[in-house]
């Protein structure tokens, strides 16, 4: 039972399974970042391996030039107050506007910092664990469906997804920026409707994308 947040980055690195990268991820020299990381808190001594003290980012800084909203302010420094994984999912109030552009399509989470990683591009492997497939519907659902979405259809499509830490409220905020940088005017009449929503984040937020739509990029 969790009782308590744990810095597994750091335990893992002194245990030896990789590496932080300037990416703030940790990184497994042969597998890259794409791993999970658990504990067992034991009052027991076990043997343990040497942290690795010879694999590096070296030169490469992908992750920093690649990502959209410079988050990554300089190796191994997150401001987690510009990172689109948290604007999406933790932060629960408006998007700063400078910041709204830079979201681009993206309406929870980003793993962009991963994605241009070398590490990854080189060792990282698919699973074939059933439960992490891919399903396009969820990869890449359509923003008019989804900005439709009352509580129940919210409540009924995410069951048991991690997407409902937003709320509808914070998600369909999400996708309402997402259809104002998409900038087609068919969105138009969804978003007009979005503006009588019960929620004041979403009304805000589809008056923004309908301002950007309209002034055009």
């Amino acid at each position: 039972m969790d009782t308590g947040p744990i810095l597994e980055r750091e335990l893992a690195v002194r245990g030896g399974i990789g590496f932080i990268g300037k990416n703030t991820c940790l990184l497994h020299p042969k597998m890259g970042s794409y791993v999970f990381l658990g504990e067992i808190i034991l009052d027991y001594e076990l043997p343990f391996d040497e942290p690795d003290k010879q694999s590096t980012c070296g030169k490469c800084t992908r992750c920093l030039t690649s990502c959209p909203t410079n988050a990554l302010i300089v190796p191994h420094t997150l401001d987690s107050r510009l990172c689109i994984s948290y604007l999406t999912i933790e932060h629960k109030k408006n998007i700063p506007l400078k910041l709204r552009p830079l979201m681009r399509n993206r309406i929870f989470g980003c793993d962009i910092c991963q994605e241009v990683c070398p590490y990854n591009k080189r060792f990282a492997i698919p699973s074939d664990e059933p439960a992490f497939q891919a399903e396009l519907d969820k990869m890449a659902p359509s923003l008019l469906d989804l900005i439709t979405l009352d509580d129940s259809a919210f409540r009924k499509r995410f069951k048991n997804s991690p997407i409902k830490r937003t709320k509808r409220r914070g998600f369909l905020r999400n996708v309402c920026i997402a259809l104002g940088n998409w900038g087609d005017k068919k969105a138009l009449p969804i978003l007009q409707s979005a503006l009588h929503d019960k929620e004041p984040l979403i009304r805000h937020h589809a008056q923004w994308a309908i301002q950007k739509i309209r002034d055009g990029f």
